[in-house]
């Protein structure tokens, strides 16, 4: 008996059981609606992004139609919404929404899309408050548990199909008294459960890189085809893992029912408790401050600065000369007085902020540092980040989103400590955003510490299981 005749044999056994039909059957439906979840969230964020681009070019446009038709001889819709005032051209008026694009794989993993802002209104009362807001008013329950995708149905799901397609590899050749007579052949108990877990391997990989690979095809998302690679590699190298714990658990010589308990225990405590455990520590270890402290902060600053304009001008200045580029008005506007307000406001808001991102870092560190304790953890990191929904990718665009708000801050506070007028020949030149996002070596650095190791489970419970078969006889 070879490994090829072991392998036709299971083709029919497989082929003929009813149930395992039904198994895959309900997977491959999973599988496909968890690919049409993701696909219709990415879809949802492109006509997000669409549309605020559309109101970026028309919001421009008729700033332009009005600052021409003021220059012939019109006038402002309104004065306290002129747009010649560089606080009202630089302020809610004029601003500019920041958007950042799905990521190359969204349809796969949402990540972390659906939590943290991908679009931010810029202007120069842009401040720390503006980063703690979400855009999208979204179900609760949607963002406690997280969207049904790929990424959701590899890493939770994934490993109870392996488990249900492999726990009795060994246990049931033994209980069906079949065991002593396929291994008088010559052909070992190793050989004999490598050949039917490949077999059953090349099903549920096969399955989930296909379906993968379908969501990519129809999204667009060979273009980058690095992405591509570690997202399969991730799936094929975690699906490994269960096989191969799977084989361990059946080199133990015991009945299919403990094999079964014994295999979904294990699936309970690295797939749901271990990860659980871990974020309910970073929670309890680093709280974050109270999102009720930051509002607080910002109303008191904000009653304090307009009592002290005028001193909190004059600091200003003194502290920020390059803004004033040797011309201030000699009589300040209420413009000039108003933007240092906003500037206190805006420094207590920072000290505020210092804390929770402080904290919020000391969390991700403690995730970071305990997430090799779980396979679904490692898993997980690679997948998001593979399609471009993690925190890395987010935290790129939210640092971008910062040096762009400077850059407009710089064009318009001196022309407002000025009491300049401008006119249409200054938006040409007003900042523009331009998100520049990772490149494929970045990626691929983060995610070779959790593949690797990954990897190295991979073959450490694999030598454990060949230890474990290479002892089982068929007397046993």
């Amino acid at each position: 008996m070879t490994q090829r005749t072991v392998l036709r044999n299971e083709w029919r056994l497989l082929a003929a059981d009813p149930a395992l039909r039904v198994v895959l059957g309900v997977f491959a439906v999973l599988f496909v609606y968890a690919l049409a979840n993701g696909m219709a969230w990415a879809g949802f964020q492109e006509r997000t992004v669409e549309a605020a681009l559309t109101g970026n070019a028309e919001r421009v446009e008729a700033l332009e139609q009005e600052l021409a038709d003021i220059a012939n001889g019109g006038q402002p819709s309104s004065p306290f919404r002129d747009p010649r005032a560089p606080n009202v051209l630089g302020g809610a008026r004029g601003a500019r929404t920041a958007v950042l694009e799905p990521g190359p794989l969204t349809a796969l993993a949402v990540g972390q899309s659906d939590l943290l802002p991908y679009y931010y209104d810029v202007s120069i009362y842009t401040n720390e408050a503006t980063f703690q807001q979400n855009g999208e008013v979204e179900n609760p329950l949607n963002l406690m548990v997280g969207r049904f995708d790929l990424a959701f149905v590899t890493v939770y799901l994934l490993p109870l199909l392996v488990l249900a397609l492999s726990y009795n590899v060994l246990s049931e050749e033994r209980e069906q008294g079949t065991l002593a007579l396929t291994l008088s052949q010559p052909v070992s108990a190793r050989d004999v459960v490598l050949a039917k877990l490949a077999f059953r391997a090349v099903l549920v990989v096969g399955l989930a890189a296909a379906v993968s690979l379908l969501g990519i095809l129809a999204t667009g998302g060979f273009g980058s085809p690095g992405r591509v690679l570690l997202w399969c590699g991730t799936v094929t190298v975690y699906a490994l893992f269960w096989f191969a714990l799977a084989a361990w658990v059946n080199g133990l010589r015991r009945s299919s029912a403990w094999n079964a308990t014994a295999l979904v225990g294990a699936w309970l405590v690295l797939v749901v408790v271990l990860p659980a455990a871990v974020n309910i520590a970073a929670g309890l270890l680093h709280p974050l401050p109270s999102r009720v402290e930051m509002i607080t902060a910002q109303r008191e600053a904000s009653n304090d600065a307009v009592n002290r304009r005028s001193e909190l001008l004059a600091r200003y200045l003194e502290d920020h000369p390059e803004m004033a580029g040797g011309v201030v008005a000699e009589e300040p506007g209420l413009g000039a007085l108003a933007w240092a307000a906003t500037d206190a406001v805006n420094s207590r808001l920072e000290e505020v902020t210092a804390v929770h991102d402080a904290r919020r870092a000391d969390q991700l560190a403690l995730v970071r540092r305990y997430r090799f304790l779980s396979p679904a953890l490692l898993a997980q990191e690679v997948l998001v980040d593979a399609a471009g929904t993690g925190d890395a990718r987010f935290a790129r665009f939210q640092s971008q989103v910062r040096a762009f708000a400077d850059e407009w801050r710089q064009f318009f506070v001196p022309a407002i400590l000025a009491s300049e007028r401008m006119d249409a020949g200054v938006l040409p030149d007003v900042p523009v955003f331009s998100f520049v996002d990772e490149g494929p070596a970045e990626v691929a650095r983060r995610a070779a510490v959790p593949l690797l190791v990954l990897g190295g489970l991979v073959v450490l419970v694999s030598a454990g299981a060949a230890a474990r078969l290479g002892r089982v006889r068929g007397a046993d």
